[in-house]
Formats: C-alpha cells, structure tokens, sequence
C-alpha cells in the first residue's frame, strides 16, 4: 500500500510562519531537555509546499547552494510530503548501533517507523531519503539520527520513538534481553490507534 506521511496540514505549525517558529522552537528545547543534541542546523521546518525553509529563525530557499544546510535541502527537494526535519545525535542510539541491536529492531518501533535506513556516513543518498510513496521518516548514520515529518511534531515524535526504542533495548540487552514479546493482536490495536492518532489530529489547540 502507498500513502504520505501523517498530515497533509497541521493546525498547530502550519498556519503562518509566526506558528512555525514558534513550534519548531518548543520542539527543539523539548528534545535537547530529553538528552538528544541537537546538530547547529538539525532543526528545521517549512509550510506546506513553501520554498523557504526555516532553520530556527534563519530562512534559506530550497534551491540555495549553502553547504552547511546541503543534506537538509537534498531532503527537501526530493520529499514534498516533509515539512520537517530533526537531527541530532543519541547516545543511546549510538551504542544500538555499535552493538548491532538496531538489525533486531522490534516490531512495535518498524510498525510505526517503518524501513530504518542505515547508513555509514552523513552523507544521506538519494535512497535513504525515499520518496514520498516510499515514505523513509527515520535515517540512522552511526550516532547521528535524522527524523523527517510531515510536520514538526510528527518528525519530533518519530526521533523521540527511535531514541526510547534504543534506551530500551540497550538496557533490556544489558539485564539480560527482552522477555515478553508483544501479541501481533496487541501490535494491530497499537498501530491502528497511531494511525488515527495521525490522521485526524494530535494535540487539540485552544
């Protein structure tokens, strides 16, 4: 089956450019709070089919040849249906990776991350990236992770899962493994409630 990433337009980031900073701000604060840091231009946003992309409160257009941005702006060239972009760097990611857990990935994290792209180096390719019927929402290159959403709280949510998926694996490695797997019945509702979650809205704005 093909379908885009998450929504098409989110009431909390999407209604001007005001909103936009506002939220990436917020996200960006959140996430360094829960230890991941934050790379000097890996937090990133832009609406809908907007050629201007945000870098804090930074706007450099889509077709800019700025070399400090390269890799975000290949990103967004390649991907209409990402609006946003984290990436930062996770200790615990780093020692999944070093310890070969993140080829076991468990199912609860690929239901809702889909293909977790590995690569060697920081330099994303053309197919880690994807494309927007193939949608990629999480690119892992040794301790440094790039989380792309259709809007900043969805790419903020999809850097969160992998970075607690690794912090619990590491650990559950180190007492000794994962006991209990989870019922495939139990992944279904899990994964069907995420989808609507996604699809009709997260947080209610007031």
């Amino acid at each position: 089956m093909s379908f885009f990433i998450g929504n098409a337009f989110c009431r909390l980031c999407h209604i001007d450019v005001n909103s936009l900073l506002k939220e990436l701000t917020i996200s960006y604060i959140g996430l360094n709070n829960k230890g991941l840091i934050i790379k000097r231009y890996g937090s990133s946003a832009r609406l809908p089919s907007s050629k201007v992309i945000w870098f804090n409160d930074e706007a450099i257009d889509i077709d800019s040849c700025d070399h400090k941005v390269s890799n975000y702006l290949k990103i967004y060239r390649l991907r209409y249906d990402v609006n946003a972009i984290f990436h930062a760097e996770s200790a615990y990611i780093y020692a999944a990776v070093k310890d070969g857990l993140i080829d076991t990935i468990h199912a609860e994290a690929t239901l809702v991350l889909g293909d977790i792209i590995l690569t060697k180096d920081n330099d994303v390719s053309k197919y880690s990236i994807g494309e927007p019927l193939r949608p990629i929402r999480v690119i892992i290159c040794n301790n440094e992770i790039y989380a792309l959403g259709a809007c900043i709280h969805e790419a903020r949510a999809f850097i969160e899962i992998m970075d607690e998926w690794a912090r619990v694996k590491v650990i559950a490695n180190r007492l000794g493994g994962a006991r209990y797997a989870i019922t495939l019945e139990r992944l279904r509702d899990l994964g069907s409630r995420y989808a609507r979650a996604i699809k009709f809205g997260g947080r209610s704005v007031r």
